[in-house]
């Protein structure tokens, strides 16, 4: 058989391609790709370092010809917090409030980026200073509350809203702040009355309706309530717990449809948000969408494994699959053709059958048949067989 020479060409040119490191020109290039995706990576990374260090450039270039710059300190403390950098923009601002130790805008960045690093008690003694230089700071009213609450200490921060309105009735923080701790105490009506209040004050605040939309909501009115929300959405629409709010508006009201989309618009302004995770879920599960609300709501549990109501909700839509899939065995049950069960298919007990059915000529042979049976026996004995016997005689 001849030799298919192209086929040796074929081969010997593979082993040129080869080469002496034995590595293909593919994994050559293979090698090559790789070696781009780690400088895309490190280019990537490069980048964002350049662009901390692009914008630092400028305060410290400042901060090299005048050290006392509070605003360059403050500057500097602003980039490192926009890149979650919170040690380095403690620092940067603590500089700028050596310079000028009663500035409020200073005070509110101290005592939030204490906040990122979970030291509320540190946070409220600087929310209390900043409070006594510019007592109606709806902001500083708002973290003040919110993080007395998060510690539990609700009766505590009502007292300190009073106390501040006792002094002014004007302070519109101070109102929005004690609404929310009535809110957060289930004192749904008093919460309202208060932010009422505070509205008449500044009718624009965004958070005051939207924390009178909740206790509205709470009231189970939610046609109140959804006006509420969309009043706070038109102020600020790119806030995530105001479009949970409205999505659970319209699940209370019935309108699966629109609190999904009310929901997935949360989720778009802020993905890691539990809440709306969990209203996602509610909303798949009232449209018949059980393994996708079954997703949403084992998200909404990995962001926060402690939530209640996204516990109970998936509890329920796993016991609601279980139901549909019985209900499937069950209609696959009654669609299968019946089969006629012949006797020996019967759950009774053959002896039963074959009395039922050799009853009457078994009952007239009464003790032959027992007879019979004896015979038997002696048979397999090795007794002696008459039949036998007697066609011997004959054949004699």
């Amino acid at each position: 058989m001849e030799k298919n020479p192209k086929r040796k060409a074929d081969r010997t040119d593979k082993a040129d391609r080869v080469g002496k490191t034995g590595r293909s020109e593919k994994a050559g290039k293979e090698g090559r790709k790789g070696k781009t995706a780690r400088k895309g990576t490190n280019k990537a990374r490069d980048t964002a370092y350049g662009r901390l260090d692009k914008a630092l450039a400028v305060y410290e270039k400042t901060l090299e010809k005048t050290p006392e710059d509070a605003t360059a300190w403050a500057g500097k403390a602003a980039v490192f917090l926009r890149h979650r950098m919170y040690r380095d923009s403690l620092k940067a601002i603590e500089k700028a409030l050596e310079i000028e130790p009663e500035n409020p805008g200073y005070l509110y960045e101290k005592g939030f980026v204490l906040l990122q690093l979970n030291r509320e008690e540190d946070a409220l003694r600087v929310f209390d200073r900043l409070l006594e230089i510019k007592p109606d700071s709806d902001k500083t009213w708002n973290l003040k509350t919110s993080v007395l609450c998060r510690l539990g200490q609700h009766e505590k921060a009502l007292d300190a809203s009073e106390k501040a309105l006792a002094g002014n009735p004007k302070l519109t923080g101070a109102w929005h702040a004690k609404g929310s701790v009535l809110s957060d105490l289930g004192r749904y009506e008093d919460a309202i009355k208060a932010y009422d209040t505070a509205l008449k004050l500044k009718p624009n605040l965004s958070r005051t309706l939207e924390g009178k939309a909740f206790a509205l909501y709470s009231l189970n009115r939610p046609v109140e309530a959804m006006i509420a929300y969309d009043a706070a959405l038109k102020i600020n629409p790119d806030n995530a717990k105001t479009w949970v709010g409205k999505g659970l508006v319209h699940l209370k009201l019935g309108k699966s449809k629109r609190a999904l989309a009310a929901c997935s618009k949360a989720i778009s302004i802020k993905p890691l948000f539990p809440e709306a995770w969990y209203c996602k879920g509610m909303a798949l599960s009232c449209l018949e969408k059980n393994e996708e609300a079954l997703g949403a709501l084992e998200r909404a549990l990995r962001l926060n494994p402690d939530y209640a109501d996204a516990k109970k909700a998936l509890a329920s839509v796993n016991s609601k699959l279980g139901i549909d899939f019985y209900e499937d065995e069950e209609k696959l049950e009654e669609e299968k053709p019946k089969v006629k069960r012949s006797v020996w298919t019967s759950k009774k007990p053959t002896s039963e059958i074959m009395k039922k059915f050799s009853g009457p000529r078994r009952e007239k042979k009464g003790k032959g048949s027992e007879k019979s049976i004896r015979t038997g026996k002696e048979q397999k004995a090795g007794g002696p067989n008459k039949i036998v016997a007697r066609k011997r005689d004959k054949k004699k």
